[in-house]
């Protein structure tokens, strides 16, 4: 069910979102940096610190994912059933080699989420409609990227930087 290109979308995004619904029906929309192909027919992520993310799956085990290349202003909708896997399974374990390889984790993992892909389809920019193609797309997002990240630093000069003490 993975295409090559779908494949190489996730990899380049490195970077998801995920929406559930809660308990009171209320949808949920949460940022996953860990997204992973697990095979042809799932996708996994890292649960890092999502208690909404599994209470939200406990209730309700459907959830779409949406990975985008950022540059192209492409990529993906998966959706199907979600499980959530703790440490205390086997495929925890193989979740956390498959990202980690044999070294220690550099952050605690709460659990696995894996996605079993029930439906795909592509996303895809209006910006489509009026390039020539995807190269032109790309360039012309390498070029306003430098323009909103100096905007952005110029924010941050004034607000100073978002800091977490621990």
């Amino acid at each position: 069910m993975l295409t090559p290109d779908m494949r190489a979308v996730i990899k380049a995004a490195h970077l998801c979102f995920v929406a559930t619904v809660t308990p009171e029906g209320l949808p949920n929309l949460s940022p996953k940096g860990t997204i992973r192909v697990w095979d042809d027919a799932h996708l996994f992520f890292l649960d890092i610190a999502s208690p909404g993310t599994r209470v939200n799956l406990a209730h309700s085990p459907w959830m779409e994912l949406n990975v985008v290349e950022q540059l192209s202003r492409r990529g993906y909708r998966f959706f199907g059933r979600a499980d959530v896997h703790l440490e205390d399974s086997d495929f925890y374990r193989d979740g956390m080699r498959r990202v980690f390889g044999d070294g220690e984790p550099t952050f605690p993992v709460a659990a696995v989420v894996r996605l079993a892909i029930e439906r795909a389809a592509p996303l895809l920019s209006p910006a489509y409609w009026r390039a020539t193609d995807e190269n032109e797309i790309r360039e012309s997002w390498r070029v306003r990227r430098v323009g909103l990240e100096r905007e952005f630093e110029a924010h941050l000069s004034v607000v100073g930087a978002v800091r977490v003490d621990a």
